[in-house]
């Protein structure tokens, strides 16, 4: 009978310090970090950059400054897809970066609301007071 009891005890033992060394990695885990080397694998990364177009597109209706006011200050013959591939890549693509780092959104209306706000906020920020 002892050494049914010894190995019972055992393996409850090993049970226990198994369950517990999973749940303490588990929770030194935590949620995954995002950094911009993998910030487009964040579940919410290309509803923020639908959302920055629409955001961008708002900007250019309302009159907010885009790059081609930059862009003419250095090279004033610019073709104009020059114009359309800059603002994509600063209004957009960095949007959707900065967006999703910075508001982290959790839901689909955080989402709208961080591609929304990126464009919309970095072109009144450059807008020329008139």
């Amino acid at each position: 009978m002892a050494p049914t009891r010894t190995r019972l005890r055992l393996i409850v033992t090993l049970c226990v310090l198994v369950l517990l060394a999973s749940s303490a990695a588990y929770s030194q885990a935590g949620p995954p970090r995002y950094t911009f080397t993998n910030m487009h694998t964040h579940p919410f990364f290309w509803d923020v950059m639908v959302a920055s177009v629409v955001g961008w597109v708002l900007g250019m209706v309302k009159g907010f400054s885009s790059t081609k006011d930059w862009l003419t200050q250095y090279w004033p013959g610019a073709p104009k897809p020059a114009f359309f591939l800059l603002d994509m890549g600063v209004f957009v693509i960095v949007g959707a970066y900065f967006g999703t780092g910075i508001y982290d959104p959790s839901s689909f209306v955080a989402a709208l609301g961080a591609g929304l706000t990126w464009p919309v906020g970095f072109g009144s920020l450059t807008a020329k007071v008139k």
